[in-house]
């Protein structure tokens, strides 16, 4: 007896899917992976059944998921990145020239061959007649459902470590695209209804260190992507910070742990009081503090000011910055056209266009991928560092050591427009970056040390030192620990003069 056209679009998309976990299949004993991959078939085909019989809804729905987690298991399969709510945040809020960036032509044809076969898939269900009986698929879906929670409650079996990866819903596809989604669409309501974070400027403080003679200048620059380790400052060895070691007022604290792998996540919590037991943002930025006691304040960034700006992350805690300046409102280079020396001229016109005390946060694009479009021709020291993929990975090193190099010259030119006042540059950056680690490439991975692992550097300047000789020794002090993104807030109010009171947060002199 022919099988029918619904038995053989389960079958066929069944396969599929067993088929996208081709890398933890890959990892198990031939016995392992034949057991795995006939589970894999026979428990999509179970769940397929079901589905079909809700004819209407699954031709729209498995079309769409079966795109999402085509294109998940490329970018799993070639650059480990697994999908997650992380990841479809990322893709939302993404702008268009970091997604053209990200858009290698692996990824666009993935992309293509995703629409193509999900149309096919969506003809081929409305051309299905009535699917298989539900009773078959209900007893077989009832004697594997056992296997997944044995798997599960016995997690720690050596059996149960080599399979799970394949076969638990919470990796397998399409099980956790579905899982991804639904995640993602909880926090996404949880995002839009939270209210807005309330002032830092009611937070209990206090100013202890008026300089009305020497106005104090302080500059908090955001880093993306740049991990520690590739920071000469460090003991890398090569040599990616020139300019930055021969300054004699430079503190490095080496490496320090980041609060997340993802700008999104990080960069709000490196300037508010969250901290990595309490992460909840519910205060904005340093600068309404700054405010409250006279400073002047801006916010200058590499990024574009867009319509929906206000309501993005890091733009949602950037409270009352007096200045607010985007890549848009200074220049017309486009995303793969610009580099941070940019953003010189513009800090140099606010520290000239401002009185007394200031802070200026200066949001960087530093290392973010693509490498090789983050430096100008003079930084480009490492060759060969032009690349498409990630099949030599020594390019692509040579790319990213060169976009810190970058970095270095940008930090440096800072000092230099500051380094007569009463002044203070603290940088540190959002997150670090996977670069061929056990295949893994970018971030978006919190259980990765290297995107997790980020410089955190503090330069002073002479005049400063001068006035401030406590706070100098405490910083150096301070080199050797274990120190993590919880200190940035506490540490800058402190640094510009201000006492917080009745704080758990590590502060760095008490008052």
């Amino acid at each position: 007896m022919p099988l029918s056209r619904s038995t053989v679009t389960i079958s066929l998309l069944s396969m599929a899917f067993a088929g996208m976990m081709y890398v933890p299949l890959s990892r198990l004993s031939p016995a392992y992976a034949a057991f795995a991959f006939s589970y894999l078939v026979l428990f999509n085909y179970s769940t397929l059944a079901i589905a079909l019989r809700l004819k209407k809804i699954s031709s729209i729905l498995l079309p769409i998921i079966f795109a999402l987690s085509f294109v998940g298991a490329y970018l799993y399969t070639f650059l480990h990145i697994k999908i997650s709510a992380n990841l479809l945040f990322l893709a939302l809020e993404t702008t268009v020239g970091e997604a053209n960036e990200a858009l290698s032509p692996g990824v666009i044809l993935s992309i293509f061959l995703a629409l193509v076969l999900s149309i096919a898939i969506y003809f081929g269900i409305k051309g299905c007649e009535k699917p298989p009986k539900l009773k078959w698929p209900v007893i077989l879906l009832l004697l594997l459902i056992p296997i997944n929670v044995g798997l599960s409650k016995f997690s720690k079996h050596p059996v149960a470590r080599q399979l799970r990866p394949a076969l638990a819903t919470k990796y397998a596809f399409p099980f956790c695209v579905i899982d991804s989604v639904a995640n993602f669409s909880i926090r996404w309501v949880q995002y839009k209804t939270a209210p807005k974070p309330q002032s830092s400027a009611l937070l209990e403080s206090e100013y202890i260190a008026p300089q009305k003679n020497d106005p104090l200048t302080l500059i908090f620059v955001i880093g993306e992507s740049a991990r520690a380790d590739h920071f000469q400052l460090n003991g890398y060895g090569r040599e990616t910070t020139p300019r930055l070691s021969k300054e004699k007022n430079v503190i490095t604290y080496g490496s320090i742990h980041s609060f997340a792998a993802l700008t999104r996540i990080s960069v709000p919590a490196m300037l508010t009081p969250a901290t990595s037991k309490k992460p909840k943002i519910t205060t904005n930025s340093f600068l309404d503090l700054f405010v409250k006691y006279g400073f002047s304040t801006a916010w200058i960034s590499a990024n574009s000011r867009m319509a929906y700006s206000s309501d993005m992350p890091t733009t949602r805690i950037m409270g009352n910055a007096q200045q607010t300046i985007f890549r848009n409102d200074f220049t017309t280079a486009d995303y793969s056209g610009f580099r941070d020396a940019m953003m010189l001229p513009v800090i140099k016109k606010v520290l000239s266009t401002t009185h007394g005390n200031k802070v200026i946060v200066v949001h960087t694009r530093g290392s973010h991928f693509n490498y090789s479009t983050k430096y100008s021709d003079k930084y480009r020291k490492f060759t060969p560092d032009k690349y498409k993929n990630y099949t030599n990975l020594d390019t692509v090193i040579n790319a990213y050591d060169n976009s810190i190099i970058a970095t270095d010259g940008f930090l440096a030119d800072v000092y230099d427009m500051v380094k007569k006042q009463n002044a203070l540059v603290i940088y540190s950056s959002d997150h670090g970056e996977s670069l061929g680690e056990e295949g893994i490439f970018m971030h978006g991975n919190d259980k990765r040390p290297e995107q997790r692992s980020v410089p955190f550097i503090i330069w002073y300047s002479n005049k400063y030192a001068e006035l401030n000789p406590a706070y100098v020794t405490a910083l150096k002090e301070q080199v050797g620990k274990k120190l993590s993104h919880d200190v940035l807030f506490p540490w800058t109010v402190n640094l510009g003069g201000i006492a917080l009171k009745n704080t758990s947060l590590p502060v760095l002199i008490a008052n």
